[in-house]
């Protein structure tokens, strides 16, 4: 129904009560034609002047912030709408008692009956204006907290791109870098590299719009990446993966565990007297990366993108935490398991 039908009706209805109301507080129902239109226009000005009140209901809510602000907003709202109801009833029936019945400008404060009709008037002017009032401001408060979510799941959506792209260009950078490398020590090694990274960046291709990916399928790319260091470390790194049978169909991250294995080469020495051996495993629902810690003296420059990237892409999808440990002369990397998308 049209919003300025509604308020006819509802404009209509409030003249026609108070009609009754205005009747009833002088001892009865007027049988009188012209008594009765009389006070079917008297309901019609008083309910016209009270729904000018939406005029400060629109005041008000511009002014004050609705999502911010809920119970102050109302609050306003409320006591504004009573004190304007109030001043109007009192001035609409002073002048009303005196243009139609010449009774002086005092009698609606001096008289009982003209008090008791002018309260009653503001009674009811109020509840009815507070149940629309109520009620617009319920569908105000709702579609600001709706268009919030709307705003906060755009923003995490954008933040969430935004960090998944940076893994493609750092993660081609860095193979780049090895091949380069390769090429000059071992050309055979070299092509068998390229060949690999083809096939690895075909996964990276295929899953680069998704939010999460099956621990099934990032082991089989982990294992294809593995592939790939072994020929950049000569066999003196290798992955071992246990107790993973029950959970394949859990979720995480795409190229979470990528991101921690290049991590684990970017900060320790790995050589033919320090074999690098990774562990991976289930545990307490979160996946557990392990390998022993055994520094550089000399760290490669960071870009930042491992491990925070990793934290980061997780807090807009779950409240659960990763976690990033050292204990017993090993680091410890915990990655929550999903169930799926939130």
């Amino acid at each position: 129904m049209n919003k300025n039908l509604k308020n006819i009706l509802i404009i209509f209805l409030l003249s026609v009560i108070i009609t009754f109301v205005f009747d009833f507080s002088f001892g009865g129902i007027n049988s009188d034609a012209f008594g009765l239109f009389l006070n079917i226009l008297y309901g019609l000005i008083i309910g016209l002047s009270i729904s000018l009140s939406g005029l400060i209901t629109q005041l008000v809510l511009k002014r004050l912030d609705l999502k911010l602000q809920p119970i102050k907003t109302y609050t306003i709202l409320l006591i504004s709408i009573f004190l304007y109801i109030t001043i109007d009833v009192f001035v609409v029936n002073v002048l009303w008692y005196h243009y139609t019945q010449e009774l002086p400008f005092t009698f609606v404060f001096t008289n009982s009956s003209g008090l008791i009709s002018s309260l009653l008037t503001i009674f009811i002017g109020i509840i009815i204006f507070f149940i629309i009032l109520s009620k617009s401001y319920m569908s105000k408060l709702i579609s600001a907290e709706k268009e919030s979510q709307r705003n906060e799941e755009m923003a995490a959506k954008f933040q969430y791109e935004t960090l998944k792209n940076q893994i493609n260009p750092h993660f081609l950078f860095n193979s780049l870098n090895v091949l380069s490398t390769l090429i000059y020590k071992d050309a055979e090694k070299a092509d068998a590299f390229t060949i690999n990274l083809a096939s690895i960046y075909r996964y990276i291709l295929d899953h680069q719009d998704d939010d999460i990916v099956s621990l099934k399928e990032e082991l089989i790319f982990v294992k294809k990446y593995a592939a790939l260091q072994t020929i950049r470390f000569d066999k003196n790194f290798n992955i071992e993966i246990e107790n993973i049978s029950n959970h394949k169909e859990k979720f995480l991250i795409p190229m979470a565990l990528q991101l921690v294995i290049e991590n684990v080469f970017k900060h320790n020495i790995v050589s033919d007297q320090h074999h690098m051996k990774l562990t991976i495993s289930v545990e307490n629902n979160f996946v557990k990366i392990t390998n022993p810690i055994q520094l550089k003296n000399n760290k490669e420059g960071s870009h930042g993108l491992g491990l925070k990237n990793i934290e980061k892409r997780y807090q807009i999808l779950t409240d659960r935490k990763c976690e990033f440990i050292s204990e017993n002369s090993l680091f410890v990397v915990r990655l929550p398991l999903l169930e799926s998308l939130p």
